[in-house]
């Protein structure tokens, strides 16, 4: 759709819009100062008509009419004039000039609450009884209090008369007796629609006059304007309105003009743009190419990045033992954050949280490569503080340019729930017990990992109860920033955690993104945002095992509570403590308990977060050996006697042993705590 020029018509309207203003402005002005002027002199020729007449009136004589009440000759000559100088100013043969008419000339004596009317003129009316009396209008009390105290020489009021809308000027003077005290006041009310009438019409004679001249400068204007100004926009705008064309055709742009001001300057500019635009667009077509490679090339990475990662949820449908989820949310395109579980076999669970140094393309590659290193070291059946530190030795020794990653990884036992962990350099996890609520777990830090070869890390042993959760991070969740620098901080996570503590790990990672997101707000994001949460409910195990009360048995019983005791926070040394406690009851029962019969023996393991109970029943003959005195060790071993030595031994490596005899069943109890 073409647009056609506004600028010469806007120009008119700009005009026109300064015409009426200056017309206004000027009519108003006019009308203000005339009026001051018109109404002074009104005002100064109406008090000389009142004036005129206290000159003529006889003061003395008012105070005898008051006391008398009578009129006399005098009063007639006074009556006469007043009436003659009201007649006069609506005369049309009468020599007043100033457009004064007086409506109304009355003398009044002023009393306390009202006034007495002495004369009165008002032509075609009857005039006012002699002496009667009035009530003050409103506001008139006041100024006729200033003229008796000779405040005030004269007094002139404006008001609208209320029956005929009529302009009226009151004016008043006082009137003294010959001892100079005020007897009476002489007033007149007088119109002012000749007035009025007369400054309406100067004002509008002067707007006309206004409005023809501004018309003819109006008109002048447009013409020159047009020449000047308008012709000249035109061709630019012809010249400029194909300019991509020209470009896209390799023609150069044609502007002739010469108004040797501002416009051809403008001319000269947008030559000078064509130009330089002609450069910028092959640059920036070479910029744009190279920015979508970079763009597909970052695509890439990331969908690459993305599916290193575990991301399809539920992770292990056919587990009931455990559940996880996790996310990582990439401050750029590309991230050097990393997650990752996976099961070593079908009762250990690898867990890996990872923050790579520094951010985007490198970041990325660093955080690929360390996630398959420490994956490979953990399948190969290293604990978490072994797998650190291989990990650790093969990236030193590739000499990666001053980048490093922070590494918490655990291994879970889901037989019992053990977890055992070591942490190179990153945030501390936050454990949820079944019956608590998040807590920080301060565990101890070794160094980065890529930071310094050779390094040793330290591995701790964390038990998991059946409900537990486990929650590990990156430190884009306690440093997210909000706009006023302040940190999203441990705190509000462990808060944002125990909101919603009872609900499934995807429930408590959404919530805690959307804390962290209402904290930051419209901060942008500063890091990377990775989270991982675990719940364990435990697998349902074989707990005891029964067996023939044969000596053959007792291997099979100590590889048993061998096998449990695995992974459980005890030394070698204690562990083989319990392999001792087992093989010499396994052995008092094969030998006593059922003498030349074979029968069973059932073992029971129990096990807690503080220790393992390990249960040995049988329903041989009933015997409590912890009845046996404990051989005297102090003597030499030609006096000591024969027997006893095996339950004295079990007694003194475990930290309780207890017996009883129930249902027909020997029952002998012994207990390990960790350390």
């Amino acid at each position: 759709m073409k647009k056609k020029g506004k600028i010469a018509r806007r120009t008119l309207l700009l005009i026109l819009l300064v015409l009426v203003i200056l017309s206004a402005s000027t009519g108003i002005t006019i009308g203000i100062q005339l009026n001051n002027i018109m109404h002074s002199n009104y005002e100064a020729f109406a008090i000389s008509y009142v004036k005129s007449a206290a000159k003529f009136i006889d003061g003395d004589k008012i105070e005898e009419y008051i006391s008398t009440g009578k009129k006399d000759e005098y009063y007639q000559q006074v009556n006469k004039f007043v009436n003659s100088i009201a007649e006069s100013t609506i005369n049309p043969d009468s020599q007043n000039k100033n457009g004064v008419s007086i409506k109304y000339l009355y003398v009044f004596i002023p009393n306390e609450k009202d006034f007495t009317y002495i004369w009165d003129a008002e032509p075609g009316s009857e005039p006012e009884e002699f002496l009667t009396k009035y009530p003050y209008s409103e506001g008139a009390k006041e100024q006729v209090d200033k003229l008796v105290a000779k405040k005030i020489s004269e007094d002139s009021q404006y008001y609208t008369d209320s029956e005929t809308g009529e302009h009226i000027l009151t004016v008043s003077v006082p009137l003294c007796d010959s001892k100079g005290n005020v007897v009476a006041i002489i007033a007149a009310d007088l119109s002012i629609a000749a007035i009025d009438h007369m400054i309406s019409t100067i004002i509008l004679n002067v707007v006309v006059l206004i409005v023809i001249i501004m018309a003819i400068i109006m008109l002048v204007y447009y013409f020159i304007a047009r020449k000047l100004i308008v012709r000249p926009i035109i061709k630019l705008q012809e010249a400029t309105k194909d300019i991509v064309k020209n470009i896209e055709d390799d023609r150069k742009l044609d502007i002739d003009i010469k108004t040797n001001d501002e416009i051809e300057m403008l001319a000269d500019s947008i030559i000078g743009m064509d130009t330089k635009l002609r450069d910028y667009i092959k640059q920036n077509a070479a910029a744009a190419a190279e920015k979508e490679r970079i763009t597909s090339e970052l695509e890439l990475a990331a969908g690459i990045q993305s599916h290193m990662l575990p991301i399809t949820f539920p992770a292990f449908p056919e587990r009931e033992d455990f559940d996880i989820y996790a996310t990582m949310t990439p401050a750029k395109e590309v991230g050097g954050d990393f997650y990752d579980f996976f099961l070593i076999d079908k009762t250990h669970l690898g867990i890996v949280m990872a923050d790579v140094s520094g951010k985007g393309i490198p970041a990325a590659l660093f955080m690929m490569m360390s996630k398959i290193l420490i994956q490979n070291a953990v399948l190969n059946d290293n604990s978490p503080a072994e797998a650190l530190e291989i990990v650790n030795n093969q990236i030193c020794a590739n000499s990666f340019e001053e980048m490093f990653v922070t590494v918490w990884l655990g291994i879970l036992d889901l037989k019992n729930g053990v977890l055992r962990a070591a942490n190179a350099g990153h945030e501390k996890p936050i454990l949820k017990h079944p019956d608590g609520s998040f807590e920080l777990h301060k565990d101890t830090h070794g160094f980065v990992i890529g930071g310094l070869t050779g390094i040793k890390y330290h591995e701790y042993t964390m038990r998991l109860e059946k409900g537990s959760k486990l929650f590990i991070y990156t430190d884009g969740v306690p440093e997210a920033t909000n706009a006023n620098e302040e940190l999203f901080g441990v705190e509000r996570t462990v808060g944002a955690l125990n909101e919603v503590g009872g609900e499934s790990p995807h429930a408590i990672l959404d919530n805690v993104k959307k804390r962290v997101d209402e904290f930051v707000g419209s901060a942008p994001q500063f890091d990377d945002l990775t989270m991982l949460c675990l719940e364990y409910f435990g697998m349902e195990s074989e707990s005891s095992l029964t067996l023939d009360a044969t000596i053959e048995s007792i291997a099979d019983a100590v590889d048993f509570v061998k096998s449990k005791a695995k992974n459980l926070p005890f030394s070698n040394k204690e562990k083989y403590q319990l392999e001792i406690a087992v093989d010499e009851i396994m052995n008092n029962i094969a030998s006593y308990a059922y003498q030349d019969k074979i029968g069973k023996a059932e073992i029971k393991i129990e096990i807690d977060s503080t220790s393992i109970s390990i249960t040995f029943k049988d329903c041989g003959i009933p015997y409590n050996p912890l009845e046996k005195d404990d051989p005297d060790i102090t003597l030499p071993a030609e006096e000591r006697g024969i027997g006893g030595y095996g339950i004295f031994l079990v007694k003194k490596i475990m930290d309780d042993v207890s017996y009883e005899y129930k249902d027909n069943h020997n029952i002998l109890t012994i207990k390990k705590k960790y350390k």
